[in-house]
């Protein structure tokens, strides 16, 4: 599942995922929406957005993850977080050390990179 705000990366991944080996995207673009997707949708994998700007800042998102895993056991959550945005970068440094997220990758990880984390937290 992508809970991702802007629309064209999201197009941009749903493709790049569809077309590897047992993998299916499905995108959100409203944080209050991804819960109940999550419940109804079950994935193994949440790869989620802290927005750089106007959106909910990192704590909140982190908040909707905790609340994504509550709603699909399991399930699995990657954070794509704003590389120059200290706040963001701790948060989900923190995050990590608590496991409450498996990872995060910075916006500018390439494609290849991202998918294989991805595909690297499938389960067998």
């Amino acid at each position: 599942m992508l809970v991702l705000c802007r629309r064209v990366i999201a197009g941009l991944l749903t493709e790049t995922l569809e077309k590897r080996r047992h993998m299916e995207a499905r995108c959100v673009y409203d944080f209050k929406k991804a819960v109940s997707e999550a419940a109804s949708c079950r994935p193994h994998i949440a790869l989620v957005e802290i927005p750089e700007k106007n959106g909910y800042p990192a704590a909140e998102t982190l908040e909707v993850c905790g609340e994504i895993k509550k709603a699909s056991p399991g399930c699995r959550i990657v954070l794509m977080c704003p590389e120059q945005d200290k706040e963001s970068v701790y948060i989900c440094t923190e995050a990590k050390k608590k496991n409450e997220i498996e990872g995060f990758l910075f916006y500018d990880t390439t494609v290849d990179y991202l998918v294989a984390t991805l595909e690297s937290l499938l389960p067998d």
